[in-house]
């Protein structure tokens, strides 16, 4: 089933239109030197818990005697165990003593860039503000250069926006004809006034939206490029640009 969503123009009018991702690559084949049989991948045990630093540490008691057992022998290999085919397995959750947490309480947390931690709390689900019963895709009015907009801005994903009747048609046509006209990209998002970023499921990736059209005769393009990643100048310190401390 196409997915459908509800997007609005410069003129505040609004229509449910069409959502198309665009189409996979072909799978990738691995193939011998050969060229013989495909070769396809298998999963392996790497290693167990009981050969993990921590619970290796634990056994020897300090770091100093851990390393005398490596030299000394193989204690973090487990032959019966590693190189097994690991074939179906489930997923669990572990608590820091190995052991397997059957309730596990899903926490939110929020770290600084140097890795610090700021808060931590439960988990809340972040509702999706896109979507075919959803308020619509503002157009903001925010027009950019697209020169400007990729060097600013990482692109991660890009959608096609398609009409479903001849009335969508012409609603899709104007809006990517308004662009190509222009020569520029708008910069569209959720909320009363386009503030929001696009989220397409619940608990999904937030992303910027810039929307890109082109027409060519009676054909036209209309793609949405979403971003989550700005790019921004590092601040490099005076003492640096100075050609260090003195």
């Amino acid at each position: 089933m196409p997915r459908l969503i509800t997007i609005a123009d410069a003129k505040k009018r609004d229509a449910q239109i069409q959502l198309d991702s665009s189409k996979r690559a072909e799978p990738v084949r691995w193939v011998s030197k050969s060229g013989g049989a495909p070769i396809h991948l298998e999963r392996l045990i790497k290693t167990t818990d009981r050969c993990s630093y921590e619970a290796l540490l634990a056994k020897h008691g300090s770091p100093e005697a851990l390393s005398k057992a490596l030299i000394e022998g193989d204690p973090e290999v487990e032959i019966e165990q590693v190189g097994r085919r690991l074939g179906h397995a489930t997923r669990v959750h572990v608590g820091p003593g190995g052991q397997v947490l059957y309730a596990a309480r899903v926490l939110q947390v929020v770290t600084a860039p140097d890795g610090s931690e700021k808060s931590r709390g439960d988990f809340v689900d972040v509702e999706a503000t896109v979507g075919e019963e959803l308020p619509p895709i503002l157009w903001t009015g925010r027009l950019m250069p697209a020169t400007d907009v990729v060097r600013r801005f990482v692109f991660v994903r890009k959608v096609q926006l398609r009409h479903v009747n001849g009335l969508t048609f012409d609603f899709l046509y104007e809006m990517a004809k308004s662009l190509h006209d222009e020569k520029k990209m708008l910069l569209v998002g959720a909320g009363p006034k386009g503030q929001a970023p696009l989220i397409f499921q619940t608990n999904g990736s937030p992303f910027r939206g810039f929307l890109e059209g082109r027409v060519d005769g009676e054909a036209y393009r209309l793609v949405l490029h979403l971003s989550n990643l700005e790019l921004k100048r590092v601040a490099v310190p005076k003492a640096a640009t100075d050609g260090g401390a003195a």
